[in-house]
């Protein structure tokens, strides 16, 4: 045996050695304490799972508006969606999850869901992980004698969700999967509709309908110390000439596209929401957050990582 090829030999041997103990250390070292907090079967996670989205379908929604206190969220429950912001607490999340989609016959994007298919789903301890196509009904949309997009909408939709010992949600993170896509479909739809020439006149369109929503909203809930707007012309004026529609990703930004959002919710609460859909955007539909603070926000107080593990490294976590 020559002397090179017996080097390599011992370097592969040490190299392996290595390694080996390296796995072995690994597999032997204790996992993270388990958490004292209640678990669930997969069974019951996925009946969780699908009691949610049961809820969430219209008219089964609507219930969940009402009330003072939730059968799904707990009192405490953190929610994050892509496209929007965070909202905290069971009233806001139910206007926001449940309210957002409860009228079938007012100016939506995408209308109110009317079935759901889980096509992917994994869950652990306390946590179910999904991804649901929820088809939206966006046919009876009517509004100033037009209709503005005519369709039946499948959105994909992935859920992080995490239930506490009473099987509500503790927190959730929620992620619209080609939601630009979608938002461009819709316009297009919009397009053919109206017969638009461009699509800057199908987007000047809709922006005219949701425009015209929002300010008949604020003229008729936003009174007294809740009001935003002098009248309803610069209401109009200020949403179609002051701020930009907005991106796919900007239904939480200073944007046309985020006071459609919360205008839904401005009739539940409007000491709340008016100031959401007015020039101020209330906290909530502003330009306070680039990409890079969007991306690392400290903001839930548990780990998506089941059993404790990933607790000294997860960097979404609070404090």
């Amino acid at each position: 045996m020559g002397i090179n090829h017996l080097s390599r030999t011992l370097l592969v041997a040490a190299v392996s050695s290595f390694c080996f103990a390296s796995v072995e250390g690994a597999l032997k070292s204790p996992p993270p304490e388990k958490s004292s907090k209640s678990t669930f079967t997969y069974d019951e996670l996925w009946n969780l799972e699908k009691g949610f989205w049961d809820s969430f379908l219209y008219p089964a929604n609507l219930k969940q508006t009402q009330g003072n206190k939730s059968t799904v969220f707990a009192s405490d429950v953190q929610g994050r969606v892509d496209i929007t912001r965070t909202f905290d607490g069971d009233e806001l999340n139910r206007e926001y999850i449940f309210g957002l989609f409860a009228d079938p016959t007012h100016v939506s994007l995408v209308g109110v869901p009317v079935n759901y298919s889980i096509t992917q789903f994994a869950a652990n301890d306390r946590i179910a992980s999904a991804t649901t196509i929820v088809t939206f009904n966006a046919t009876t949309i009517v509004t100033f004698n037009a209709t503005t997009f005519d369709v039946l909408v499948p959105v994909t939709i992935d859920t992080w969700i995490e239930f506490n010992e009473d099987g509500k949600i503790a927190q959730y993170d929620a992620i619209f999967r080609w939601f630009e896509y979608l938002l461009d479909t819709l316009i297009e739809a919009t397009a053919i509709k109206i017969k638009a020439t461009s699509t800057d006149q199908a987007v000047a369109y809709v922006a005219d309908v949701l425009a015209k929503t929002i300010c008949n909203t604020h003229e008729q809930y936003c009174t007294g110390s809740n009001k935003q707007y002098a009248d309803t012309g610069t209401c109009y004026d200020h949403l179609t000439q002051s701020i930009r529609f907005g991106k796919s990703y900007e239904l939480g930004r200073n944007t046309l596209l985020c006071r459609e959002v919360h205008e839904h919710m401005v009739q539940y609460r409007p000491d709340v929401h008016c100031p959401h859909i007015g020039p101020s955007g209330g906290g909530y539909c502003v330009d306070d957050m680039n990409y890079t603070q969007t991306v690392l926000q400290r903001y839930f107080n548990d780990s998506w990582i089941p059993f404790g593990y990933g607790q000294s490294q997860d960097i979404w976590l609070q404090g």
